[in-house]
């Protein structure tokens, strides 16, 4: 099998010394991005891959025999798919699509797209044998639309354990000492309630310098850069931006010290995996900034804040709670809600699905350890 891959990539190709946002570019905007591809293909098998854009549609359709697209929110009122409905249009392959998502602040299935998004949905249901989606959620956005071949799967990125499942290790409260944190501060508009969304951002972002914790950044350009610039040389006005958000929390001289010492970004899945092993509890806005701790057995917990990360936790039994419901973030109020058997269990009924599912769209399954 031979597979050309559209979407996410599970890795990119950086220059020495290349501007951290070019980096980010290369990623889709968004470092977790990754994790969704690094997901799936890790349980799939296939004898050759690409995922190179520049290469010709049609040189597409003489050497691969099949399209997989590892999706994101796609569904999302700004974005335009018109591109890659062409590409795929003009590959004429079989297409197999995982974790397609909609992303939006309330639960009405009549999301309004752009026409190139609505195209691209039309392309993919009359190429794919079932679309794999991340929630009940986006199931209704595509019923709404007449599309009915359509599987929950979740994000390929949960299914990165294999067979076995995510082994967490749940210690007593008090013996936590490292902790991470991930919030979502560029997106606030995004959320269910804006203001609500904010006061949780803070109170993530106040916990992150009580505890000392690391901040890991996926999409946020502040943090980011400053995560990748530890000599501080040209991080003034990004340094700004994170203290002058924290103003109404944290001192100025205790933001601007956190932010330098425990900002971090990770632009390669393998390093993160292994890093992320260090901490003892992981939790915040970021769906698979908790989902990559998940997978290294370490207890993590979504701070629910949009129909895209709700939903897909709802349905795959990962710990969350909704911003709606949070009067404020409490470290052992979020721990306590860990449950390790609750979680394998739900991920034992889920994996003999997920497996049918690729199987059934073309794909087959590899024995594969992370």
């Amino acid at each position: 099998m031979n597979i050309f891959l559209l979407g996410a990539t599970p890795s990119i190709s950086a220059e020495p010394g290349e501007d951290p946002i070019s980096k980010l570019a290369k990623t889709g905007g968004n470092t977790g991005n990754q994790l969704i591809a690094h997901g799936l293909l890790s349980q799939i098998a296939y004898n050759d891959i690409s995922w190179d854009y520049r290469v010709d549609p049609k040189e597409v359709h003489e050497r691969y025999d099949m399209i997989v697209i590892a999706a994101a929110n796609f569904l999302f009122p700004k974005f335009d798919f018109g591109g890659m409905a062409d590409y795929i249009e003009r590959a004429d392959l079989p297409v197999a699509i995982v974790g397609l998502g909609a992303q939006s602040n309330n639960y009405d299935p009549n999301i309004e797209l752009m026409p190139g998004t609505e195209r691209f949905v039309k392309v993919i249901a009359e190429r794919a044998v079932s679309i794999g989606v991340r929630g009940p959620y986006t199931k209704d956005v595509l019923a709404h639309r007449g599309v009915h071949n359509v599987t929950v799967t979740g994000c390929p990125s949960y299914y990165m354990s294999g067979p076995r499942g995510p082994q967490i290790v749940r210690r007593p409260f008090e013996e936590l000492r490292r902790i991470s944190v991930n919030a979502s501060r560029d997106v606030i508009g995004h959320a269910f309630d804006k203001e609500t969304m904010r006061r949780v951002v803070l109170d993530i972002y106040k916990l992150g310098a009580t505890w000392k914790a690391d901040f890991i950044a996926q999409s946020e350009l502040a943090e980011i850069r400053v995560a990748e610039d530890r000599a501080g040389i040209g991080i003034g006005e990004s340094l700004n931006t994170i203290v002058g958000f924290m103003r109404d929390v944290v001192p100025d001289d205790e933001a601007c010290d956190w932010a330098k010492a425990h900002m971090r970004v990770f632009f390669d899945v393998d390093e993160w995996l292994k890093e992320i092993e260090a901490f003892d509890f992981v939790f915040g806005t970021r769906f698979h900034g908790c989902m990559i701790a998940l997978q290294r057995g370490v207890p993590a917990l979504v701070v629910c804040h949009d129909t895209r990360t709700e939903d897909m936790c709802r349905f795959l039994g990962v710990p969350w709670v909704s911003i709606l419901n949070v009067e404020q973030i409490d470290v052992a109020t979020l721990y306590s809600k860990i449950d390790p058997v609750a979680i394998l269990d739900r991920y034992g009924e889920l994996w003999p699905s997920y497996v049918e599912f690729l199987g059934s769209n073309g794909l087959r399954i590899k024995d594969a350890e992370i």
